[in-house]
């Protein structure tokens, strides 16, 4: 529970950076539950319906919630140039694939809300996943795979592959976390071997 009486007067964006908070707990707690309005309202000690003030809606409630996760997923997935380049590559597979098991329910809904022509949450998910190919596909140039339009394609269609990946795992995880992380790392490179193969049939 918040430390944050409900009576507290706090300025708008203090109680909703409350509530976003409250929310993250939530998650934390206990990652593949479903992130309920009652559950975050109780958490942040506030109620239900002071929730719905500042959010003005469930939907809108739970676009913030993403808004600010998918912040953070492009902070920590960010390349770090200290880094050799194929260690760069797999580091950030690995933070991606960690953030999405820290709130598989959260990504799960992001997938299906998007899919769904939720018009906020797809511009946020094209969003996500351009800052994400741009920095694969730069990663994989740094390691003196030239960038053509076989392997653009195939940076692109590894991310499509990974995303179905998680969601499968997050309905029935049959393997370990690192297991998946493994996975998700190795098929980008199973996919980048083909691209040669692809460019010499032509």
């Amino acid at each position: 529970m918040s430390q944050t009486s409900s009576g507290a007067r706090l300025r708008p964006d203090q109680r909703r950076a409350q509530i976003l908070a409250a929310a993250r707990r939530v998650l934390l707690a206990d990652p593949h539950r479903e992130l309920t309005v009652e559950l975050v309202a109780a958490e942040a000690g506030v109620s239900p319906a002071l929730l719905f003030h500042y959010f003005g809606s469930k939907k809108k409630f739970q676009y913030a919630v993403i808004e600010e996760a998918a912040a953070e997923v492009m902070l920590r997935t960010a390349p770090d140039p200290s880094l050799p380049p194929d260690e760069q590559l797999r580091a950030g597979i690995r933070a991606f694939v960690r953030a999405v098991l820290e709130a598989p329910q959260l990504y799960r809904a992001t997938l299906l809300m998007s899919a769904a022509g939720d018009p906020d949450v797809r511009a946020l998910h094209s969003d996500l996943r351009r800052v994400f190919s741009e920095w694969v596909i730069r990663a994989v140039a740094e390691r003196g795979i030239e960038i053509t339009p076989v392997v653009e394609l195939a940076c692109h269609g590894w991310q499509g592959y990974v995303e179905q990946t998680l969601l499968l795992w997050i309905d029935n995880p049959t393997v370990s976390p690192e297991a998946l992380e493994h996975l998700c790392e190795q098929s980008l490179d199973a996919i980048l071997s083909t691209t040669s193969l692809t460019t010499t049939s032509e």
